[in-house]
């Protein structure tokens, strides 16, 4: 399995730094639950690509378990594929489904695509996660900064954002510059998701200029808009909160993001600015620290996934993609942690 240079290069940017055991943390399992539970009569191919986490400076991830089941009500199979890492989980067959894992080309991360004949299928992959509170850091080559510093569809650099951005005077140190930007975000943006509301959590930093509302996404795809306009390398990931709690498991909600901007004296520096907007009074805290409360799945925008679904590319990509016979359909999906 070869990575695309992009790829390779996003992901030595994040793995340029040590894993630092002394900071708080914590473990826990996560189960990934997707499904295509029916399909019309007479389809031809089912096929669904979910994430699969890899090893950060922040996280470690092992014990990785990928089931799959095909048929009506798509029952798991068997003990399915065992991995220690995620790097040995491999292509294969089993009961009339074949898998393949790739990586993700357009940012980091890898996905695995199962595929039935026309059946409706479930996967279910479960894997432990120790996760590190962090301060960022780590490594960025000249190619990778520039390329950080580029538009996505998304997020462009020719629109209102980057006229605000223009119209903006910054302090001259760069940390203190970025420190603007995340205020102005969280003065400009309210943390909401209105019922029947389509606009909001597409990660759209245009849409979110206007609206001045929005989840996660559309939090940081404004501020990386700032930052990309005024020069600043940002870059975005995607994955889950983990709740607390003693009871032995838990039900995860949905997806979380945040970002992470280039600070020559310090590396990559991350933000959650939605996390700052529910909870202010922990808004330095969010500003230069990520808890440890989360796992990260991929990063990056505008992401490109093997086979190729006829979708195209993907804005982002956390949830299961579904298609039958090249159409889009919706899956099932459910997650959760386990404490350990």
């Amino acid at each position: 399995m070869l990575l695309t240079t992009l790829a390779l290069s996003a992901l030595a940017s994040i793995q340029g730094a040590q894993l630092d055991t002394s900071r708080p943390h914590r473990s826990f399992r996560f189960v990934y639950t997707a499904a295509v539970p029916a399909v019309p009569s007479g389809a031809k191919q089912v096929r669904m690509w979910i994430p699969v986490p890899l090893d950060t400076p922040d996280q470690t991830i092992g014990k990785l378990a990928f089931k799959v089941g095909s048929g009506e009500g798509g029952a798991r199979s068997g003990n399915g594929l065992q991995a220690a890492k995620p790097d040995d989980l491999e292509d294969g067959s089993q009961g009339g489904l074949k898998w393949s894992v790739h990586d993700i080309s357009g940012g980091f991360g890898r996905s695995v695509c199962v595929e039935s004949a026309g059946s409706p299928l479930e996967v279910e992959l479960a894997f432990d996660v120790t996760r590190y509170e962090t301060k960022g850091g780590g490594k960025a080559s000249a190619e990778d900064l520039a390329k950080l510093k580029q538009p996505n569809k998304m997020i462009p650099l020719d629109g209102k954002v980057a006229a605000i951005a223009a119209g903006m005077s910054l302090p001259s140190d760069p940390k203190a510059a970025v420190r603007a930007l995340y205020e102005h975000t969280l003065e400009r943006m309210k943390y909401d998701k209105p019922d029947g509301d389509k606009g909001w959590g597409r990660g759209d930093a245009e849409w979110a200029c206007d609206a001045k509302y929005g989840n996660c996404t559309d939090f940081h795809s404004y501020f990386m808009g700032l930052a990309r306009a005024k020069g600043v390398p940002a870059r975005f990931e995607m994955g889950f909160p983990i709740p607390g709690g003693d009871e032995k498991e838990a039900k995860v909600g949905g997806y979380h993001c945040w970002a992470y901007v280039w600070l020559e004296s310090q590396g990559w520096m991350p933000v959650d600015i939605s996390e700052a907007d529910k909870h202010p009074e922990k808004t330095d805290f969010f500003f230069g620290t990520l808890d440890a409360d989360r796992v990260t799945m991929t990063g990056g925008r505008d992401l490109t996934l093997t086979p190729a679904p006829a979708s195209g590319v993907q804005n982002f990509f956390v949830y299961p993609l579904a298609e039958v016979d090249g159409q889009k359909v919706d899956a099932t999906r459910s997650f959760k942690r386990i404490n350990l």
